[in-house]
């Protein structure tokens, strides 16, 4: 990969970054292998102008994807370049402690070998592929798209705290339009609702039972590390070799050909998970995740599931009163007789205030989980750039 150039203004979070006690909530929800392998093909399959010496395919079997919230309440970076800045007497080992929210979608995928002959190796590899991720820190956005090429958004996440057994609710939002027409405005406009019920204590193995089409994925949560330690009670180890890796494609669109890319590479990245704790397994039944339907993020919805418009009407019971409230409005600035005509009646919606007057497509969990940990992330480096040998 191309070194990144830091400046005074870009010298946040340049990797391996460290979290400690980051708290992870999981949810398997399933996919269909032709959006996993379409997916593949548009982002890591195609000549751009030469192709990669590997090839991505879906896991055989039931395909699910997990759709993670992580909490990071002490994130820093381990750049011991940077570290060494903060002057000639520091003995710091890192620099720039922030937290944030994260949300993402990861799916994992079999990444083969291909010989001269345009052949597969035996013997893949599992990595996994984020098809979006969000996170409510400008920083970390930034150090995610520029330096390592991750389709990293911005976003407004409010996450309750507290309460009994970890539970979770958490609301996304995202600077975006309902509609688009000619006099489209953007404003923030929610995207994800995810809210847990009760804990259960029931075993995996029973989980499993009364849903085999869980055990694959399953195995292979416990192979990448980022359920627990080794692998789950009851599941079997993954018949996968690798599942801590993450695959990107980072590219830089011409600015005169959106079309095109003046550059394009397969960057490699790895998570790893320590000191596992508080575990807890959430009755799947009682999980709410719901996709606000908008012409933001309905292309995304039918790509990854399938879904051509929004399927139930209104929005998550959680936030029905707030709809039929109607966006917060800025109070009126006091005036001495009556507003002068070119200061318009109300004012607009208050900042960070999202309107919940959007449908929604509800996507079904089937396992749900949740577990501490310390995380370090670290970028292994470039698989393949494209474009320097001719195909």
């Amino acid at each position: 990969m191309t070194k990144f150039i830091e400046s005074f203004a870009t010298q946040q979070l340049l990797p391996p970054w460290e979290a400690e006690d980051a708290q992870t909530w999981g949810f398997a929800v399933r996919m269909e292998g032709a959006r996993i392998q379409a997916y593949l093909d548009a982002y890591f399959n195609g000549a751009y102008p030469d192709r990669a010496p590997y090839h991505y395919t879906p896991v055989p079997g039931p395909h699910f994807a997990l759709l993670s919230a992580v909490y990071f309440p002490k994130l820093a970076s381990r750049n011991l370049q940077t570290a060494s800045r903060l002057g000639p007497t520091s003995h710091a080992k890192s620099w720039d402690h922030l937290k944030h929210n994260e949300v993402y979608l990861a799916f994992p995928a079999l990444r083969y070998d291909v010989n001269m002959d345009n052949l597969l190796k035996p013997d893949p590899t599992l990595v996994w592929v984020e098809p979006f991720v969000f996170s409510d820190n400008d920083s970390v956005v930034f150090s995610s798209r520029e330096i390592w090429g991750s389709d990293m958004y911005l976003a407004t996440i409010a996450r309750t705290v507290g309460g009994s057994a970890r539970r979770l609710h958490l609301d996304l939002g995202m600077v975006g339009v309902k509609t688009f027409n000619p006099r489209s405005v953007s404003e923030l406009i929610p995207v994800l609702h995810m809210q847990t019920g009760g804990v259960i204590s029931a075993e995996i193995s029973d989980l499993v039972a009364a849903n085999p089409d869980l055990k694959g994925f399953l195995e292979i949560l416990g192979g990448s590390g980022a359920f627990a330690a080794g692998r789950p009670s009851g599941v079997g180890p993954s018949p996968f070799k690798g599942g801590r890796e993450l695959n990107n494609l980072k590219q830089f669109r011409d600015c005169y050909d959106m079309a095109a890319c003046i550059y394009r590479a397969i960057v490699a990245s790895e998570t790893t998970h320590k000191d596992i704790s508080n575990i807890v397994v959430f009755d799947p039944a009682e999980v709410e995740i719901d996709f606000m339907w908008s012409d933001s993020i309905g292309a995304v919805l039918t790509a990854l599931f399938g879904v051509e418009d929004w399927v139930k009407a209104g929005p998550p019971k959680a936030h029905e009163a707030a709809a039929k409230a109607g966006p917060l409005k800025a109070p009126t600035p006091p005036f001495v007789g009556p507003p002068p005509d070119h200061f318009p009646q109300p004012i607009g919606p208050v900042p960070g205030a999202m309107d919940w007057n959007l449908n929604r497509v509800p996507i079904k969990a089937e396992f749900a989980f949740a577990f501490s940990s310390n995380v370090t992330f670290a970028v292994t480096g470039t698989l393949h750039t494209y474009g320097l040998t001719e195909a």
